[in-house]
């Protein structure tokens, strides 16, 4: 990771040097470019939909088990991030951001346990680590077009089964032994209602990635373990909301 992120900067590097004013007086080697270009960080939290294939999970025998369960496929969540930095040449901007993101789907059904009344609720979390970059388009003071994002995504995922009843058993808890490595990418349209300090973004993109094992750490029931929870990543949407922190 640390060399990604090494990769990453010295692109926005070349990027600010190769675009700026090659007849520039007072330039030492590019460095005077390189910080005027600099525009702002910030910080950034988001809520949207991410679709998913869990062709695995959906043949499994928790959900066999009971007819009343509809595949999985559909989870909501949050993401909190920052853009680490920000550069700016004419309309163009390269930035550099990671963010965080956990997605949940549930689902409960009703029937019984040992005789007694019950509800089972399944609940699939797919959490993921994003790094990359961005490149955008400004319009004007108040408008963005995000040409694209695009991140090398870490994801891995819990699983829980839960009897909720007088005489339930202990919760089974599966998690991923390992965390799987995917791609991200998305595009959209950002609009700055207080510029350059508080900006809004609509995106769409595609993820690619999956959860191949979840294994049982906690509970008794069978089974010990599930394969190709998430064979496939799908489409999302998100709205974010950015607080930056200008240079200048």
């Amino acid at each position: 990771m640390k060399n990604l992120f090494t990769s990453l900067l010295i692109a926005g590097l070349l990027f600010t040097t190769f675009t700026s004013d090659s007849n520039a007086q007072d330039d030492c080697c590019g460095i005077g470019s390189i910080f005027s270009s600099l525009i702002q960080s910030g910080i950034f939290g988001g809520y949207g939909i991410q679709q998913f294939s869990a062709e695995g999970l959906n043949k499994s025998e928790l959900l066999l088990s009971n007819k009343d369960f509809k595949d999985y496929g559909t989870a909501w969540g949050w993401r909190v991030g920052a853009n680490i930095i920000q550069f700016r040449h004419e309309q163009l901007m390269m930035g550099l951001k990671f963010y965080f993101q956990s997605s949940t789907e549930t689902q409960e059904v009703t029937g019984t346990y040992n005789g007694e009344p019950a509800t089972q609720e399944l609940k699939l979390i797919l959490s993921q680590f994003n790094l990359g970059m961005s490149f955008s388009y400004i319009i004007s003071n108040s408008f963005d077009i995000r040409i694209f994002d695009i991140y090398i995504a870490w994801t891995n995922g819990e699983l829980s089964n839960t009897i909720k009843s007088s005489n339930a058993p202990p919760e089974d808890v599966y998690k991923s032994p390992d965390t799987n490595t995917g791609f991200t990418a998305d595009a959209g349209i950002v609009y700055y209602p207080f510029p350059p300090y508080i900006s809004l973004e609509v995106l769409g993109g595609y993820s690619l990635f999956s959860v191949e094992t979840v294994e049982l750490e906690g509970g008794s029931n069978f089974p010990t373990s599930n394969t190709d929870v998430v064979d496939g990543g799908g489409f999302f949407a998100v709205a974010v909301l950015t607080v930056g922190l200008p240079f200048n």
